[in-house]
């Protein structure tokens, strides 16, 4: 038995005396009202109607179980209405800092034509990890080791002016040239920003760093990704970066020579019925905005051509 649709014939027949016009007020067939109330009385163990005639009334144990009926009904009615506002509730996404507007409004538009609302929230990683978890978005993208990760994007070095070899971070070491010694600040640097200030990357470029004999200064970590360009204008310094942030910045990007670098992102949230959803709609689009593909890390980019051992890179002009 339909409890609430039972409790609502009740409620319409105490309002309106008689049992057609009950169900004439509900868009119901009289049978299917009679029906209804029958299984009411089955239910409680009493007669609701007192039958005369052509006529039905309530008995007194029905309007005494009329004030129960209303209530249940309403809050039927208020349960249906929260649950139509919380479909028209957003979908709040965190997403990293470097996701173009562009991008993101052409994956709010797929998610509306797949019936979903969204809202980005710009973020640095871990603020995008800590608000998933105290529930503060409903879905974040994480950054996550490659080889654990939805979508896959590489990572490189991006300059003020082309350089068309693939970096060697040997090439950034600084060294002597007669008696005069290169200065190691300048255009010598390869910059982090704060998207990629995460072990799974920044400890492999750390050591790679080492081996390759850098100054633990060259390797400097920005607060922001304002900083870090300011720092590849100004002094010629690279950039660690994607090849889509580096078009994007009006900056020229390359691969790396034997070194393995990218960034995995997968999409977490409390809900996995949120995370199924969001993916399930706007996956190829939140790839785009990534500048990601999907599969496993990315194997060490090989020279494009041989070269002879330099001591020094060819340098981003200072």
């Amino acid at each position: 038995m339909d409890m609430i649709a039972a409790c609502r014939v009740l409620v319409a027949i105490e309002e309106r005396g008689t049992v057609t016009r009950a169900a004439a007020a509900l868009d119901v067939a009289q049978s299917v009202a009679s029906r209804r109330i029958l299984a009411l009385e089955q239910h409680f163990g009493g007669p609701l109607l007192e039958r005369t005639g052509r006529r039905a009334v309530l008995t007194p144990f029905g309007r005494d179980l009329v004030p129960s009926a209303r209530r249940l009904v309403r809050l039927a009615d208020e349960l249906d209405l929260d649950a139509a506002r919380a479909r028209l509730r957003p979908v709040t996404i965190a997403v990293p800092e470097t996701c173009s507007t562009r991008d993101l409004a052409v994956a709010d538009a797929a998610g509306r034509a797949a019936g979903l609302r969204l809202e980005f929230r710009r973020l640095p990683p871990l603020r995008r990890t800590e608000l998933a978890e105290t529930l503060g978005v409903r879905v974040a993208i994480a950054d996550v080791p490659p080889a654990e990760a939805l979508w896959v994007v590489e990572l490189g070095a991006a300059s003020r002016r082309p350089l068309h070899r693939a970096l060697r971070l040997e090439g950034l070491r600084a060294v002597r040239s007669g008696s005069t010694r290169r200065d190691e600040d300048a255009g010598s640097r390869l910059r982090i920003c704060p998207e990629d200030d995460l072990p799974h990357v920044r400890d492999i470029l750390t050591r790679a760093g080492f081996a390759a004999g850098l100054a633990p200064g060259q390797l400097p970590v920005d607060t922001s990704l304002t900083a870090a360009l300011a720092g590849v204008l100004a002094d010629g310094d690279l950039l660690l970066c994607t090849q889509a942030e580096a078009e994007d910045l009006g900056l020229h990007w390359r691969p790396f020579t034997g070194l393995a670098l990218a960034r995995g992102f997968a999409l977490i949230g409390d809900s996995e019925h949120d995370v199924r959803t969001v993916q399930d709609a706007v996956a190829d689009e939140l790839a785009a905005a990534l500048g990601a593909v999907p599969g496993p890390a990315l194997e060490p980019t090989q020279p494009t051509e041989p070269t002879e051992p330099t001591d020094q890179e060819e340098a981003p002009d200072a």
